[in-house]
């Protein structure tokens, strides 16, 4: 039997207390003091409840009804998934459904809903109810949405937290800045004399207290500024504090251990005079500019029995007695020839 159909919805307040899914517990454990700890993830489902009328009667049966969530009132962009429940059970006009629009569609902006519907025995065309719906939140949803202005001290404690040195690097507190600029910053603002950091980093294991990795050929894993006091004068604030042993590491360390060899396939002295020995090193090639900090393992680099005068020096061109060694650093010695397995340690500042 074909009818004219009047379909009308009231929506419900209930349900929205989960609409912005929290996965911390965040309050006051002692007066003056706060704190997050970890608990159990919540799903971004929440639960919709209204009110369905048909020709001006409470709905009564099956219905399909189907969700589109917006970003205005009117027109706008749709946010999420669009959500369809199908045979949804609606008893004295009332209903209730399970909606998951997806992890991005409740950020803190406003949201409205749209709502369609159709008998649940048909497969023909939906019929939009009008206005859209806005999504309100439950007074804990409010409460989640102003974590940006946590009170201080906060202290995060736990155990759970990701391996390093792993595509992830998950620890115990992430931050993911998949756009540009900062993903962490610590800004102290005061002027005061005090000496405390930004950022603090305390290690009481083996590993480091703050560590800085990059990938990129350009990047740089750790970096400090200290802005300089009167223009062309050397004397400003310090960029880099250090109390303790400096230890250098990896597959083309700053700090290295140079060997002479005189003879063989790995001579690395100059074929015109053994008073000179080539650095051949990532960090030094083509770097006129490098600072190069040389010192020898031995008294007796040239197999004398008195210290022997050394010197460091970067050829842009090749020239006697080292032909056909340009754009290197090397060490040479005004004495006797360098004897073969000599050592030097060197130490390297790249600008």
């Amino acid at each position: 039997m074909a009818r004219n159909r009047i379909l009308t919805l009231a929506a419900a307040a209930l349900g929205l207390a989960a609409l912005v899914p929290i996965a911390t517990a965040i309050g006051d454990d002692a007066p003056g003091g706060s704190r997050v700890e970890s608990a159990t993830a919540l799903t971004t489902t929440f639960t919709y409840q209204g009110r369905l009328t048909d020709g001006g009667s409470p709905a009564n049966g099956a219905y399909d009804l189907r969700f589109i969530l917006y970003d205005a009132e009117s027109g706008g962009a749709q946010v999420g998934a669009t959500v369809t429940k199908d045979d949804v059970p609606v008893a004295n006009g009332l209903f209730t459904v399970d909606l998951d629009f997806g992890a991005s569609a409740f950020r803190g902006d406003a949201r409205w809903m749209e709502i369609a519907v159709r008998p649940g025995t048909s497969t023909g065309t939906y019929t939009v109810l009008s206005p859209r719906q806005p999504v309100s939140p439950a007074p804990y949803a409010l409460f989640a949405a102003s974590a940006g202005s946590l009170k201080v001290p906060l202290t995060v404690t736990g155990t759970s937290a990701g391996v390093p040195f792993t595509t992830e690097n998950l620890g115990l507190v992430t931050v993911n800045q998949q756009g540009t600029g900062i993903a962490v910053a610590g800004l102290r603002t005061t002027t005061d004399s005090a000496a405390y950091p930004a950022v603090y980093g305390y290690n009481a294991g083996g590993g480091a207290a703050i560590q800085g990795e990059t990938t990129a050929t350009n990047g740089i894993g750790v970096q400090a500024f200290a802005t300089q006091g009167t223009a062309g004068s050397f004397v400003g604030p310090t960029a880099i504090d250090l109390d303790g042993a400096i230890k250098v590491s990896g597959s083309a360390p700053a700090a290295f251990v140079h060997t002479v060899h005189t003879t063989g396939g790995g001579k690395n002295t100059c074929a015109g005079s053994d008073k000179v020995t080539v650095l051949d090193h990532p960090l030094l090639n083509e770097k006129p500019d490098a600072i190069v900090f040389v010192t020898p393992r031995a008294d007796t680099p040239g197999g004398t029995t008195g210290p022997t005068e050394i010197g460091v020096s970067y050829r842009a061109t090749a020239s006697a007695p080292c032909t056909g060694v340009s754009n290197r650093w090397v060490i040479y010695t005004t004495g006797p020839d360098f004897v073969d397995g000599a050592t030097f340690n060197v130490l390297v500042i790249s600008k």
